[in-house]
C-alpha cells in the first residue's frame, strides 16, 4: 500500500492545525455521523457491515449552509452511491430523487423545498479556523469518543475543550 503524501497546509497558530486539515476532519465526521445516523445500514438495499458504506450529501457539497447538516447526509452502500444505474444520485439523478419520494418521503420533501428556495439560504460566514473548529464540536455529538479523537486527535481534541 502506498504511503499517501502529506499536504503541506499553513498551521494558523501551533495548538491548530491548518483550514484545509480542519475541512477534512469535519467532513470525516459528518461522514461518520450520517453512517451512525443510518445505523450503518444502506438506506437502499439495507446492507451493512461488511459492504462499503459512503455518506452521500443530498444538496453538494459546495453549499456549504448544509455541508454538514445531517438531514443533508444519506448513507448508501457504495453500489448504489456510484453505480446503480436505477438509484445511484451519480448515474441517475432523476431516479435517485423519484426513489427518494417513494422511500424516504420526509428526507425528499427536505431536499425538494430546500433545493427549490423554500429553505435555502446563502452562507454568510468566513470559513476560516474558529468556523472549522465550531463544526467539528458541532459534530463531537454523533460520534464515539474513541473515532472522534481517532479523527481528531489527543492534543487537538483537548485544545478543544479548553476553547470552547
Amino acid at each position: 500500500m502506498a504511503k499517501r503524501k502529506r499536504k503541506n497546509r499553513k498551521r494558523t497558530n501551533s495548538n491548530v492545525p491548518a483550514k484545509g486539515t480542519l475541512r477534512d476532519m469535519a467532513d470525516r465526521l459528518w461522514s461518520l455521523a450520517v453512517r451512525n445516523d443510518w445505523n450503518w445500514k444502506c438506506a437502499v438495499c439495507g446492507c451493512g457491515g461488511s459492504g462499503k458504506l459512503e455518506a452521500h450529501h443530498l444538496l453538494p457539497r459546495q453549499h456549504e449552509n448544509y455541508r454538514y447538516d445531517l438531514r443533508n447526509g444519506i448513507c448508501l452502500c457504495s453500489r448504489h452511491h456510484q453505480f446503480h444505474p436505477d438509484t445511484s444520485p451519480h448515474q441517475n439523478a432523476a431516479g435517485w430523487v423519484q426513489w427518494l419520494a417513494e422511500y424516504q418521503p420526509n428526507i425528499h420533501r427536505w431536499y425538494i423545498e430546500t433545493n427549490s428556495g423554500v429553505r435555502f439560504r446563502q452562507f454568510k460566514g468566513i470559513k476560516n479556523a474558529a468556523y472549522y473548529c465550531d463544526v467539528i464540536r458541532s459534530l463531537r455529538q454523533y460520534v464515539d469518543d474513541e473515532d472522534y479523537v481517532r479523527i481528531v486527535g489527543v492534543k487537538f481534541s483537548r485544545w478543544l475543550e479548553e476553547n470552547e
